[in-house]
């Protein structure tokens, strides 16, 4: 790695922990959680929130995220990526979870330990992190990284209260392939345990767009923070198999995103998703934002969404 990368790695991851630092300084309150949420969405939008009448998608979601119902059990459950495999099986049968070949809970336990090549490793409490490890183990300071990610609640950084009593530890999964590469995102925004619409997210690691589409696969002339791509929908064959999922995994939430992995032999379970960008942004056009936001309170409601390429 050239040294200017291994720098510009440690200032980042220092700075990170530094942020955390303070945020764990904030109690776990109403008010303080508010003030999180609040300037987490100003800094997007240059304005604040309204929860007390909301009308956009996002407020719509910050208003629940603050709620004493966020804080069911069973969401807290399916938040934990270990935890939510066994909760697809319960659902929908077996076969539809990436593999797990370790889990480590322990710090010390980090720095001996033998990765098997290849593999993903990430948090099972959190979200966003994620190391590949494709032929060789981990740095020293890749194992710092992964014993901070152990020692650190998510919940402080947006107040997500899904996360706030979830045990800290690490997944280790088999490293899932294509013949182009990593597998794209297929993402299904369900409300009241029906499937509305969809995203796909093309080459996230690299150059990453986003595609959004409705049930039957057509491109809506949507963004949601990234750029289009403007790709036709790739798996319009297993429509049919990707709602039926999702409507079996949403059943008991008012709203959840199904994170799934569309493979050819296998549709995979990558997470259950409560708060998207963490309540932070819009959908553009502003229309289209607040026709999905009618979906919070009347979520069987007809949805009239623009088709075709943004405009």
């Amino acid at each position: 790695m050239p040294r200017s990368e291994a720098v510009r790695r440690h200032l980042a991851w220092l700075l990170q922990r530094f942020g955390y630092g303070l945020m764990r300084l904030l109690p776990d309150t109403r008010p303080a959680n508010l003030a999180v949420s609040q300037a987490l969405y100003m800094w997007q939008n240059r304005r604040l929130a309204n929860i007390a009448m909301p009308r956009h998608y996002s407020e719509h979601l910050m208003r629940f995220k603050l709620s004493a119902d966020a804080r069911a059990p069973e969401i807290a459950r399916v938040t934990d990526k270990e935890a939510l495999k066994s909760y697809v099986r319960e659902r929908i049968g077996p076969g539809h979870t990436v593999e797990t070949l370790a889990l480590l809970d322990d710090q010390r336990a980090v720095d001996g330990f033998r990765f098997p090549l290849p593999s993903v490793v990430k948090p099972a409490h959190s979200y966003s992190d994620v190391m590949f490890l494709r032929d060789r183990q981990p740095g020293r300071f890749e194992r710092r990284m992964l014993k901070f990610w152990l020692g650190k609640n998510f919940f402080y950084l947006g107040r997500e209260p899904n996360y706030k009593t979830l045990k800290p530890r690490l997944i280790v999964e088999r490293m899932l392939e294509t013949a182009g590469g990593p597998p794209e995102d297929v993402k299904v925004f369900c409300f009241a345990g029906e499937p509305r619409f969809l995203q796909v997210d093309w080459q996230r690691y690299q150059g990453h767009r986003r595609d959004l589409y409705d049930m039957d696969g057509r491109r809506l002339a949507l963004a949601f923070r990234r750029p289009n791509a403007g790709r036709p929908f790739p798996f319009a064959d297993r429509l049919d198999e990707i709602a039926t999922i999702a409507r079996a995994l949403s059943a008991p939430f008012p709203f959840v995103r199904v994170d799934l992995y569309v493979l050819e032999t296998a549709i995979l379970v990558g997470e259950l998703t409560f708060y998207p960008t963490n309540c932070s942004q819009l959908f553009r056009p502003v229309e289209a934002d607040l026709e999905i936001a009618r979906l919070f309170e009347t979520p069987a409601a007809p949805l009239a969404l623009p088709a075709g390429p943004v405009g």
